[in-house]
């Protein structure tokens, strides 16, 4: 996994052949003012979809992970907790779907918590098992804390083909 902003773009070019066209995308101003949907850029190689939602208590999910895509997500409005941990050694929840890319693990008591909001992107490979799409609502000292969320959010996740 990797988080940065999108001032640094530039860095990661070299790690991927498809990920010059999928940083135009983010940087594109244009991104902020596209409606939900499913956007072709470069047929199934790269193509991305804007998102709205509700997020969602990090309790109720479950970690996914993709074999023929790397995400990048990139939020347009909100923040939202993202978690992270790494494939190996994951029990699986749910087997490998190749029609939607997809599989879901049980979530671990160790997950790494991200908080992701506009400026940042995170880059997602194969071996990242993820849990867009949460917030959180913690104990501290007798009191409930509210760390992130729920929240309205605008997400632009790009799916680039391996």
């Amino acid at each position: 996994m990797i988080l940065d902003t999108i001032d640094n773009t530039r860095l990661y070019v070299g790690l991927q052949a498809r990920f010059a066209k999928a940083f135009e995308i983010l940087n594109d101003k244009s991104l902020l003012h596209k409606e939900d949907g499913k956007y072709a850029f470069d047929g199934d190689s790269i193509y991305y979809t804007i998102q709205r939602y509700t997020t969602k208590p990090l309790n109720e999910g479950k970690l996914e992970a993709h074999r023929k895509y790397i995400d990048i997500q990139f939020l347009l409005e909100g923040r939202e907790l993202l978690g992270y941990a790494p494939l190996k050694g994951l029990t699986t929840a749910e087997e490998y779907n190749p029609q939607k890319d997809i599989a879901f693990f049980n979530t671990p008591t160790d997950i790494t918590k991200v908080i992701l909001k506009p400026g940042l992107f995170c880059i997602l490979f194969p071996d990242d098992a993820h849990l867009p799409s949460r917030c959180e609502v913690s104990p501290s000292g007798g009191h409930c804390r509210q760390l992130i969320g729920p929240e309205e959010v605008r997400k632009a996740v790009i799916k680039i083909r391996l």
